[in-house]
């Protein structure tokens, strides 16, 4: 069952920065699907990427840290 949500993160009009999904890596250009994936919150592309981490990525790799887009 899937836990998460929408959100649409504010941005201004000349905001560059861009967010990928943590889960598959794709670029999330609006609004990103939010959820508890153990270790804090993770910001992926839609309720799939959810499935995907919680179905392939947590049990074969571990909990994913959710700072893990590694953003300087």
């Amino acid at each position: 069952m899937r836990k998460g949500h929408w959100i649409e993160p504010e941005k201004r009009w000349n905001d560059t920065s861009v967010t990928y999904c943590q889960a598959c890596g794709r670029l999330i250009p609006r609004r990103t699907w939010v959820f508890e994936g153990g270790a804090g919150e993770l910001r992926v592309c839609s309720p799939d990427c959810e499935d995907l981490y919680e179905g392939y990525l947590k049990p074969t790799y571990g909990v994913t840290a959710k700072d893990a887009d590694h953003k300087a």
